[in-house]
């Protein structure tokens, strides 16, 4: 049977914090050749940063009419199916997924989330640095756009294609790409969660998360009296060493983030 894999890239509307897709770019390929495509902006719950569109040039008014990523997740994880997955810097497209599809509270696809970064370093160990766009200039790829999902997802699969041909017997199964990355993830893998238990004054969010209910939380840095916050939690997830909470504060309905440590008190409204 031919290799069959789908190739993405995500951009995102954020810099910093819980990742928000902006744009999901992906090319189905059978036998080292792109037989379907799947592409989609995104209209997220947060507005852009502009420094996010310097790197990709999306703006506000280019997803204005976009479908909210919800729906773009259900219809991406159809559109997949069971085939395994590659990404360059697989861990960071696997984590916007994973984000999305808590949030939609969709299952992902299942499939091996295959990484073009690992293998290019253990396969093209000689370009300058593994970085998409070094690999496409090392390997004298043709010229193009960058940074926007669809062309991306394309260069993607020109540098597994390159390592690829590079290896000894050039893989043809996944298991065999697995073996060669010398790792491979899935986006369930990459799904937000907490590293350690849950402290007891935070345990109702757990509830809250999972039963959409809204809860009142008194929060503050210290360095000002707490105040009380009306919010409807979605999802609680750590970054570096810290553990968050992603919630819609509900007096301004915008989705914003609160740090855990923060958190003095929860109490469900109802």
């Amino acid at each position: 049977m031919d290799l069959q894999l789908v190739i993405l890239d995500t951009e995102t509307a954020t810099l910093h914090g819980s990742p928000q897709l902006l744009e999901l770019g992906a090319v189905r390929a059978v036998g080292g050749e792109i037989v379907d495509r799947f592409e989609a902006l995104v209209r997220p719950e947060v507005p852009i940063d502009p420094a996010t569109t310097e790197i990709h040039g999306i703006t506000e008014s280019m997803i204005r009419d976009a479908e909210p990523a919800a729906i773009v997740m259900e219809r991406f994880c159809a559109w997949v199916g069971e085939d395994a997955l590659v990404a360059h810097n697989a861990d960071f497209d696997g984590r916007v997924l994973a984000f999305e599809c808590t949030r939609a509270r969709i299952a992902p696809p299942p499939g091996w989330l295959i990484d073009t970064l690992r293998l290019s370093r253990r396969l093209i160990p000689e370009s300058p640095d593994h970085k998409l766009a070094t690999l496409c200039e090392h390997l004298e790829l043709e010229e193009g756009v960058h940074h926007r999902a669809l062309a991306d997802a394309v260069w993607c699969w020109k540098i597994l294609e390159a390592c690829i041909d590079r290896m000894a017997t050039p893989a043809t199964t996944v298991a065999q790409l697995v073996e060669a990355a010398g790792s491979a993830t899935t986006i369930s893998d990459c799904r937000p969660r907490l590293r350690a238990a849950i402290k007891q004054r935070h345990r109702p969010l757990e509830r809250a998360c999972l039963e959409r209910e809204e809860v009142i939380l008194t929060y503050g840095d210290g360095a000002r009296a707490p105040v009380r916050l009306s919010v409807l939690p979605r999802v609680l997830y750590d970054q570096g060493e810290r553990s968050y909470l992603e919630a819609e504060c509900l007096s301004s309905g915008m989705i914003k983030t609160y740090r855990l440590d923060r958190v003095h008190k929860v109490r469900l409204s109802s």
